[in-house]
């Protein structure tokens, strides 16, 4: 349980106190909650209850003295007596935001979401300004989250993401810190939920990047290549002077085209891209890794790695393609400097690094070495 904010409990003793008490002797009502307060703080919980307690049997309709009794049961772990204080509290004085602040945040933490919804809810509105719809939403729909109640979850990022009094950029951030960071199986379960919030985001925000790029990733985690490329055309679109968002783009688009066996397009969209950024390393990599695969035209595809590796010399992944692509074009030797190096840097972590540096070795008549990578590769696979 996540604990309530101890700044949110030290509220200002002149705004605490109702009216009523102001005219009973305010001034000695205020020294003797101040002093429990300051007991509070310096951890003498008991001794800070036992004043506030006395105090509320004089003064039963003060407000602030059951405000802070409320926050002593919270800090004794207390969350049941707590709520029942803070809400006493919000009934002496329904007007003041504080308590009822504090009592949502309460319930939030101890997971009654539909209560701390009632309060969010007239919190917003008497105080829009401070309790706008993107805040209530990300705090419900975080909490819903944490109680695995994932239709109440959705509905609520539904609301936030079509809400028209707040701005794309606003939207993007308080979606971004309820979504996210799932489990594997969790996310899979969760993608056609995730998918349909996504789209309507960018059906609210037709011309909003993080809302395309999220339908994008969505897409692509679903292996729908088709949207995927429909999602980077309109991110095009969107912002067609930035070459480097386009090339981006465009590799993407490659890519999938590739995904799904339309190899001519893939390479025409390469070419594209390379036009715009002729040292863009996704492109070049992939590029010429899939005319090795096909072994194709592998002078080319040596020429284009080779920039990979020069630009990115420490990069195990580009290191492979193009010690594989000398490997294919009888340089075996000059291979195998890449290979040592690709290990130095995440190789031994990759199946395929490992069986590619131990055909290698096998070929320059290493063959224990080989073996050795060899076994490491199939152990990988295992």
């Amino acid at each position: 349980m996540k604990k309530l904010l101890l700044c949110f409990a030290l509220l200002p003793i002149c705004i605490l106190l109702n009216a009523q008490e102001e005219k009973r002797d305010s001034t000695g009502v205020e020294d003797a909650v101040l002093d429990a307060v300051a007991l509070l703080e310096s951890g003498g919980i008991h001794e800070a209850e036992a004043a506030l307690d006395s105090l509320a049997a004089v003064y039963p309709g003060n407000d602030a003295i059951r405000y802070y009794q409320g926050l002593c049961r919270y800090t004794a772990g207390d969350f049941k007596a707590a709520a029942e204080r803070f809400g006493e509290a919000v009934k002496l004085d329904s007007t003041n935001y504080w308590y009822k602040e504090t009592l949502a945040n309460l319930y939030l933490n101890s997971g009654e979401v539909k209560a701390a919804e009632k309060l969010l809810r007239e919190l917003q509105t008497v105080k829009p300004g401070k309790f706008p719809e993107l805040y209530v939403s990300s705090m419900l729909a975080a909490s819903y989250r944490i109680k695995r109640d994932y239709p109440s979850y959705f509905a609520t990022l539904q609301s936030l993401v079509k809400d028209r009094n707040s701005d794309d950029e606003s939207k993007y951030e308080a979606l971004m810190s309820v979504l996210g960071n799932f489990d594997t199986r969790t996310y899979n379960a969760l993608l056609p939920d995730i998918d349909t919030l996504v789209r309507a985001y960018a059906d609210a925000e037709p011309r909003s990047l993080h809302a395309h790029s999220l339908c994008m990733q969505i897409a692509a985690s679903r292996e729908n290549y088709p949207r995927v490329i429909e999602e980077c055309e309109t991110l095009i679109s969107l912002s067609p002077d930035d070459t480097a968002h386009v090339v981006n783009c465009l590799s993407i688009i490659g890519d999938s085209w590739y995904a799904t066996g339309q190899t001519r397009k893939a390479y025409k969209t390469y070419d594209q891209a390379l036009r715009l950024d002729p040292g863009y390393c996704p492109v070049l990599n992939n590029y010429a890794w899939y005319l090795c695969t096909e072994k194709k035209k592998l002078a080319k595809a040596e020429r284009m790695s080779l920039i990979t590796v020069t630009r990115e010399p420490d990069n195990p992944t580009y290191l492979d393609t193009y010690g594989w692509i000398l490997y294919l074009r009888g340089k075996a030797g000059e291979a195998k400097p890449y290979f040592k190096h690709a290990m130095l840097y995440g190789g031994k972590d990759s199946a395929v690094i490992l069986m590619h540096f131990s055909k290698v070795l096998e070929k320059l008549g290493e063959k224990d070495l080989a073996s050795y990578y060899r076994n490491l590769a199939e152990a990988k696979n295992k």
